[in-house]
């Protein structure tokens, strides 16, 4: 008979304990423990603080009707993606995904502008991490049920979030998708 894997030890906070209480029941066990290597310093912490802007949503309201693909999240993308490159992080250690094939499609179109960027649907994500987490939420302000599709089961939010070893950005209108289940929890776990 075997037990089910209880530590965990990709995420940093806020990520852990929000799949832990959402996913979990609260069963797991946090095992990250992040150190300096070798004397060299953590490139996202500090003992003074964050060195790389920590988790957040970045709130972007969805202007643009028909189409999941909404050009102002795109554009916030292409800034956050130069903000970490200009931090030292490259880009093979970003994964930019989406609940919507028509997002994840102009995602994959930036990986010959950014070489080594992972993206697709938060689907292609499953069994994978990266350093950093981009979710481009998308979603058509005209179609309302595909917020709703998204937001049936668990599984979506929690592969998502739990993709990020460390900073976990979220793009996306927050007032239309915050009312969705699952995704309520991850509005009221990010700044």
């Amino acid at each position: 008979m075997s037990a089910p894997l209880r530590v965990h030890r990709r995420c940093d906070e806020p990520m852990f304990t929000l799949c832990n209480q959402m996913a979990y029941n609260g069963i797991m066990v946090n095992g990250v423990s992040r150190s300096s290597v070798d004397g060299k310093l953590d490139r996202f912490d500090s003992a003074d603080g964050p060195l790389i802007t920590p988790s957040h949503w970045v709130d972007e309201p969805a202007t643009t009707p028909g189409s999941h693909c909404q050009p102002n999240e795109i554009v916030r993308l292409k800034k956050a993606l130069t903000y970490l490159f200009q931090q030292g992080v490259k880009a093979s250690e970003v994964f930019a995904i989406s609940p919507f094939r028509a997002v994840a499609d102009q995602l994959e179109s930036l990986e010959s502008a950014y070489p080594g960027l992972r993206a697709g649907t938060i689907h292609t994500a499953q069994g994978r991490e990266a350093p950093v987490v981009i979710l481009v939420l998308g979603g058509d302000p005209s179609k309302p049920g595909a917020k709703n599709w998204a937001s049936t089961t668990v599984n979506l939010v929690n592969v998502a979030v739990s993709r990020a070893q460390r900073p976990l950005y979220v793009i996306g209108d927050r007032a239309s998708w915050r009312h969705c289940h699952y995704f309520d929890q991850l509005s009221n776990a990010l700044p």
